[in-house]
């Protein structure tokens, strides 16, 4: 486990974790409350460092429907079991792309609180494969 909650990472410190070869066998990541965005996640969406990930916790960053498109459209979190996006500004768009998403067949925890979904963002969850 690596938990860096609150450590003011930003974009820059998420995208040298996210190019770390170091944490091949790490199981859950906590980069919550981080002032981390778009970018960042883009950069961890981009990472194939993280093949054990079964927990990732990117809550209150930031982070838009654009960066929850990119992390929905990965293929590098498929063991991914866990995932907290609250208190991040995702909207409808970013819980579509996620529930649209065939790149988490293991997910069984979702926690959007706070995230604005909405009705549409309810119906994509409720069409979902999780």
């Amino acid at each position: 486990s690596l938990n860096v909650l609150c450590n003011h990472l930003f974009d820059a410190g998420l995208q040298v974790l996210a190019g770390s070869s170091f944490f091949p066998n790490l199981s859950h990541l906590n980069v919550s409350v981080n002032h981390i965005r778009d970018e960042g996640m883009e950069a961890l969406a981009g990472s194939s460092f993280f093949p054990n990930l079964t927990s990732l916790n990117i809550c209150d960053n930031g982070i838009s429907a654009s960066g929850m498109r990119a992390l929905a459209s990965s293929s590098f979190f498929t063991n991914l079991m866990s995932l907290v996006i609250s208190d991040n500004p995702l909207c409808a768009p970013g819980i579509q792309a996620l529930a649209a998403s065939p790149f988490f067949p293991k997910l069984t925890s979702l926690d959007i609180t706070h995230c604005a979904v909405g009705v549409v963002g309810m119906q994509a969850l409720a069409a979902s494969p999780f």
